[in-house]
């Protein structure tokens, strides 16, 4: 069997690449015996792994080219965007059978779910990094899509021609459909499902010690702060670590060093709990996992969170904020494996965290059980082979 992974937007092509998402996925397949790579457009890049195909932007809307690579299914990360319609058309004619993959939380349109979009789809737009013109034709087009549905009717050409969508958080499996549906087509609702990104096997509870540790990894940098909240983590970091003298806190990532001089913020009494690293290898990164017991985030969107995953798989808990741009953490939350802020604001999360870390104290929370679920969930093999199951490539 043959079942590649495809892009459609130039990235690195380095082993980096075949640790996340659609390079991993092909990894994943690979692990459980299926011929796979991962294609991406452009000319090659230097580093680039020999487990990526390079082809150019015009071959992945040619129908003929797609037959050359004798494919059984393809697992396409185009988030379904009318842009890439083509590709997946072309795909679909050459015979194969295609899973478009929705990397989104699900707040796509006013359609797929109205209060939901009418309340947070502005979040991104109005705290992400780009310049007031730039945000200003951003909005604009929310109110175009309230009055038009563009976008939406664009998409219903690649729900028609793919054989599966995914979406990567169940309420996005759910929301997603009603744009098909609203727009006179609910026969292609029954072509969506919930399938996450895949998590490297890496990440696994190991039967370390847990201890009293909160960490949240991620990306740090100033142009991340939008979407990432660091001010907010902050301060409810300082709080949580008043209130539970026990505990300690780490943040991780590029550009955490910087945060408590950028931000003007002192940690006060609690500063020896709370540390800061720039960088951890990845083979460490798990390791750290596996001795924190809760997972930490404040971000003001996501599609599916990697790192909560990641942190999951490890036998962690995690604490975030309750909206629907976060709409993973709900899932996340489900198997007694964490709870949510019902305010994305330092008093309400720091709660939050009071709550869950009286709950491990308290021995309401099982690594064992946490990690060994998520992970049958999350693992790379395991979302591989439901992808073919979903495919009907495998009973």
């Amino acid at each position: 069997m043959r079942v590649f992974t495809c892009t459609p937007k130039r990235f690195v092509g380095d082993p980096s690449h075949f640790a996340r998402e659609s390079g991993l996925f092909s990894v994943g397949l690979s692990l459980i015996g299926v011929k796979s790579r991962a294609i991406m457009p452009g000319p090659p890049m230097d580093g680039d792994d020999p487990r990526l195909l390079r082809t150019d932007y015009s071959n992945l809307e040619s129908k003929e080219w797609w037959e050359s690579l004798k494919l059984d299914g393809l697992i396409l990360y185009s988030w379904a965007a009318p842009r890439y319609n083509r590709i997946v058309e072309a795909a679909s004619r050459a015979g194969i059978k295609v899973l478009a993959n929705m990397d989104t939380s699900g707040v796509v349109s006013p359609l797929a779910c109205r209060s939901e979009w009418l309340r947070e789809a502005h979040v991104p737009v109005v705290h992400g990094d780009m310049n007031p013109l730039r945000k200003g034709v951003e909005l604009a087009k929310l109110v175009v899509e309230l009055a038009t549905h563009r976008v939406s009717r664009g998409r219903l050409r690649h729900y028609a021609a793919a054989s599966v969508i995914s979406a990567c958080t169940p309420h996005a499996a759910i929301w997603i459909p009603n744009e098909a549906i609203r727009l006179g087509r609910s026969d292609l609702a029954e072509k969506f499902v919930y399938l996450p990104h895949p998590q490297m096997k890496a990440f696994r509870y190991d039967g370390s010690i847990k201890e009293p540790l909160v960490i949240s990894v991620g990306r740090w940098h100033q142009a991340d702060w939008g979407q990432k909240n660091p001010r907010v983590l902050l301060k409810a970091y300082a709080s949580f670590l008043e209130q539970m003298p026990g505990w300690k806190g780490m943040i991780v990532g590029a550009g955490a060093s910087d945060l408590p001089r950028l931000l003007g913020f002192d940690v006060g009494r609690t500063s020896n709990r709370l540390s800061f690293l720039e960088h951890m290898p990845a083979a460490e990164l798990p390791k750290l996992y596996q001795r924190a017991r809760i997972g930490f985030w404040s971000s003001r969107w996501e599609g599916q969170q990697g790192t909560g995953a990641q942190a999951l798989c490890c036998g962690c808990t995690v604490v975030a904020p309750f909206s629907a741009q976060n709409s993973c953490f709900r899932h996340y939350v489900s198997r007694a494996s964490g709870r949510l802020a019902w305010r994305n604001e330092p008093s309400a999360l720091a709660l939050e965290l009071v709550l869950e870390a009286r709950a491990w104290e308290a021995g309401y929370r099982d690594p064992e059980q946490i990690g060994s679920a998520w992970s049958q969930e999350f693992h790379a093999d395991a979302v591989a082979a439901r992808a073919l199951r979903e495919l009907g490539l495998v009973a």
